[in-house]
C-alpha cells in the first residue's frame, strides 16, 4: 500500500513529540503534550480519512504508516 507522504509526516511529528514530552518536565512537558496531542489527532484524521478514500480498514492503513516510518504495529 503506497502511503501519501503527509501521513508519515505526521507519524514523525507525533514521534518527536513524544520524545519531546518524555524528555521534559514541568511547564515544558506540558506544552510537549499539547503538541503531542494535536500531532496525535491530526494523525488519526489523517488516516480515517484515507483509509476511507481507497476503502480500506483504518487498521490496516494505521500499520502500514507505521511499518513506513519504521515502527512494528503492536499486536492486537
Amino acid at each position: 500500500m503506497e502511503i501519501p507522504r503527509r501521513l508519515i509526516e505526521l507519524r514523525r511529528a507525533v514521534e518527536a513529540a513524544d520524545n519531546r514530552y518524555r524528555s521534559n518536565r514541568g511547564e515544558n512537558a506540558t506544552v510537549a503534550l499539547a503538541v503531542w496531542s494535536d500531532a496525535t489527532a491530526a494523525l488519526a484524521q489523517g488516516i480515517a480519512a484515507y483509509a476511507d478514500e481507497i476503502g480500506v480498514p483504518h487498521r490496516e492503513v494505521e500499520s502500514a504508516v507505521r511499518r513506513a516510518t519504521g515502527q512494528h504495529a503492536p499486536a492486537d
